[in-house]
């Protein structure tokens, strides 16, 4: 063989184990692309040659066909989404007006329009039904929680809805588009509804804040007097505790007193029959010894015409009125 073509022949054999090469390191790349590493709060979907699979991916390391032959959606099911909807919010240098009320309102019970913006903050919690379930899940999930406010709403009248009843209102939104969700079979789960606005129309706005201000006014009122009401039956119950304490204490302590005295004549009954003279002569004595030990002032009074002389003994200065008594020099 002539050296040029040995040359040639060399060279398309090189080429070919080259490609070979390359094209082995590209079906090993395209092979490797079906790898799909799922973190951890995610949760994948897979479709394969068009058909969904019944499991969803959870966190790991998975391999499927590469594409175009299957697909991965990734979900974050660990994330809270929300919807909102109802009464749009107008921008605050927007004129308020409502002229457009009829349309995105409410009506309560007593066809009386409100603007009202509901919010429902849900998590995926089976992708495959999420999935499956409609083309458009948030555009269900939207519909359901209007169609939710709309019905609570007009079972309830317009201070129920806008003051006193507003988490009972909430309740019912909220377990109506959680059993409606359900029956959708869209897979998620219903965290929490709440009301992101709930507002009179603009137009008679102020004089229901009036009526508001008025009414928390009045339960303040209310309040106070109720605490002044505990707080004075309170110190009253304080007052008739002590009250009745110090009676007790004055009863027990007459009672000895008075026992004591009992006692003391029944010890003196015997003597008193045997020689009723003399312990009465001794009964006055002790008597006369107990006045003049407690003798504050003594006062000797002029002699009088026939030759008598008084003595006054002050006996009690400390009582009340006694320095107003008559005979009191």
């Amino acid at each position: 063989m002539p050296p040029t073509a040995s040359a040639w022949a060399d060279a398309l054999a090189l080429a070919a184990r080259i490609v070979r090469g390359v094209l082995l390191a590209l079906a090993l790349l395209y092979v490797a692309s079906g790898v799909h590493v799922i973190q951890p709060h995610e949760r994948a979907v897979v479709r394969v040659l068009g058909r969904l699979r019944a499991e969803a991916w959870g966190p790991g390391a998975h391999w499927t066909l590469p594409r175009p032959f299957a697909e991965v959606l990734r979900l974050d099911a660990a994330r809270l989404r929300s919807v909102v909807v109802g009464t749009p919010a107008a921008p605050n240098d927007a004129p308020r007006s409502d002229v457009d009320l009829w349309r995105e309102g409410v009506l309560t019970a007593g066809a009386n329009l409100i603007r009202a913006r509901w919010a429902v903050r849900y998590a995926i919690e089976d992708p495959v039904a999420w999935v499956l379930a409609a083309q458009s899940p948030s555009a269900v999930i939207s519909n359901e929680l209007r169609r939710a406010v709309v019905r609570a709403t007009a079972g309830m009248e317009l201070d129920a809805v806008l003051r006193s009843e507003i988490e009972t209102l909430r309740a019912r939104i909220e377990d109506e588009v959680r059993r409606r969700l359900a029956e959708c079979g869209l897979g998620v789960r219903v965290e929490r509804a709440e009301a992101v606005e709930l507002a009179p129309p603009f137009s008679v706005a102020a004089a229901f804040e009036d009526v508001t201000r008025a009414a928390q006014e009045s339960a303040a009122r209310v309040d106070e007097a109720r605490r002044a009401a505990a707080r004075r039956l309170s110190e009253a119950g304080a007052e008739a505790a002590r009250r009745r304490a110090e009676a007790a204490a004055a009863r027990d302590r007459d009672l000895a007193a008075v026992r004591a005295d009992a006692a003391a004549f029944r010890d003196l009954l015997p003597r008193v029959r045997e020689n009723r003279c003399v312990v009465m002569s001794a009964l006055w004595q002790d008597a006369v010894r107990r006045a003049l030990g407690a003798v504050a002032e003594i006062y000797v009074v002029r002699p009088r015409n026939d030759g008598s002389q008084e003595l006054r003994l002050w006996l009690a200065p400390d009582l009340p009125g006694a320095e107003n008594h008559a005979d009191v020099p």
